[in-house]
């Protein structure tokens, strides 16, 4: 039989870690919360109604503006140093990236200048829904109403109320077959971590 000490600290453990773990959860909400209330007042605007998620990241937000109800998800990334504007009600999907500045790759270095950069604002119009992963580049305005799939990387403008999604999965080329079937033969597989 347990002592009845080691049996004491056992129930304490069993009732107090959930308990904790449930307050240190809060405590992270809290934070959340105010770092967001924070981010939101450095904005260039910011509308109401805006919501974040957990980990976005904007840079230069001085240069950012929200609309009305827009909803940022999870792990998104704003780069502000050339410009973002995004209309009302639009939604930007988690990990979804904004960039609105880039190397110029004809500076006077290889592969590029470190502190020399190309500016191009981004705008987004209202009710526009851009999905999980996308990627949106330097200078590239998305008309209200549009719908970027999810993965996409936008590299031009998007009209009003089109749906944009990038070309449908192609095979870029094949694996040499004899090699491949040498290898499985010798049964020549990297084993599982």
């Amino acid at each position: 039989m347990k002592p009845i000490a080691d049996r004491i600290a056992h129930k304490l453990e069993r009732l107090l870690l959930p308990w904790l773990a449930q307050q240190i959860e809060a405590l992270r909400a809290k934070l959340r919360q105010y770092e967001h209330q924070a981010l939101k007042r450095r904005l260039k605007f910011c509308g109401s109604g805006v919501r974040f998620r957990r980990d976005i990241r904007i840079d230069c937000p001085q240069n950012v503006s929200l609309g009305e109800r827009i909803y940022i998800g999870d792990r998104a990334v704003l780069d502000g140093r050339g410009g973002i504007t995004i209309g009302n009600h639009t939604t930007l999907g988690f990990n979804v990236v904004i960039l609105s500045a880039n190397h110029d790759y004809q500076s006077n270095a290889l592969p590029y200048e470190h502190n020399v950069y190309i500016y191009k604002p981004v705008t987004i119009g209202h009710n526009v829904w851009i999905g999980a992963n996308a990627l949106i580049v330097p200078g590239v305005s998305i008309g209200d109403g549009a719908i970027v799939a999810a993965g996409t990387v936008v590299t031009g403008n998007v009209e009003p109320m089109a749906i944009v999604g990038n070309q449908p999965m192609r095979t870029l080329k094949y694996r040499d077959r004899a090699h491949y079937e040498r290898l499985a033969c010798e049964q020549r597989a990297v084993p599982a971590s």
